[in-house]
């Protein structure tokens, strides 16, 4: 699969590609993501003066030099990467159906960035995660001495999981990321994603979660960490007191994962 942004085109390009890329990430989301449904209008997107400013921005990360990012920025940066490539890679792979239509959507769906291909997976668990598999038994996205772990977030944080858009039903919203607070975007991203996907049944015994709390349940620090990731999260006042009439035992149930494309 050939890299996505990489072109002949002599466009002068950005000043500032990483402001260029988040700014072309919000007119996209703006013009055709509705954001009360979790739907993306993709076929008008793929149609618009929005895909080719994409495009552009996403040329002009390939001579980006990504050292000159600053330590606390670099999460952001690659979330809205991460999130711009899924937008790109939905489009220009001919996606109609499901991302997992194509076996390799996520290892083989790639820009450069700062003179080095990243594919989906290098981002997301490579740099974000810290070089972890992407599921059990799998080996690590980036060997020892891998130069572009060097342009990885110093720190992880868990709740990037809820910030990076898969383009289906059950993904995380999309959104920009960096135009505020990252510490109150990443919460509000948890929130408003275990707000849609979290149910409390059988009189407070049994806590339905999301499937990436299975997937990735030691980046939450096991069974416990996740239970209690969840618990402090809970909207409704009548939740939180059944759960703690129950000292927090409560039994989690994994909920399936809808890859059908959400498109509008």
């Amino acid at each position: 699969m050939p890299i996505l942004n990489r072109s002949e085109e002599r466009t002068p390009p950005p000043g500032d590609p990483p402001a260029a890329l988040a700014d072309a990430l919000a007119a996209a989301c703006t013009a055709h993501y509705d954001a009360a449904r979790n739907i993306f209008d993709y076929a008008a997107f793929a149609r618009s003066p929005a895909y080719g400013a994409l495009q552009a921005a996403a040329r002009a990360l390939a001579g980006h030099d990504c050292t000159t990012l600053r330590v606390g920025y670099r999460m952001q940066f690659w979330i809205n990467v991460y999130n711009a490539l899924v937008l790109h890679a939905v489009i220009a792979r001919n996606v109609t159906d499901s991302v997992r239509s194509l076996g390799d959507f996520h290892t083989e769906s790639q820009y450069e960035v700062g003179g080095y291909a990243f594919s989906l997976d290098d981002i997301e668990h490579g740099l974000l995660r810290a070089d972890a598999p992407p599921k059990r038994g799998a080996r690590r996205p980036m060997r020892e001495g891998d130069p572009r772990y060097a342009l990885a977030p110093i720190l992880f944080d868990e709740r990037a999981h809820f910030a990076l858009y898969s383009a289906c039903r059950s993904s995380p919203a999309l959104a920009v990321y960096g135009r505020g607070s990252l510490e109150s975007e990443l919460e509000a991203a948890a929130r408003r994603y275990l707000s849609a996907h979290v149910r409390l049944a059988n009189g407070g015994a049994t806590l339905y979660v999301p499937k990436i709390f299975d997937w990735y349940e030691s980046d939450f620090g096991g069974t416990d960490g996740v239970r209690a990731f969840v618990i402090a999260r809970l909207e409704r006042d009548e939740d939180v007191d059944e759960v703690d009439r129950r000292g927090g035992r409560v039994a989690l149930k994994y909920q399936e994962y809808d890859w059908a494309l959400n498109s509008r």
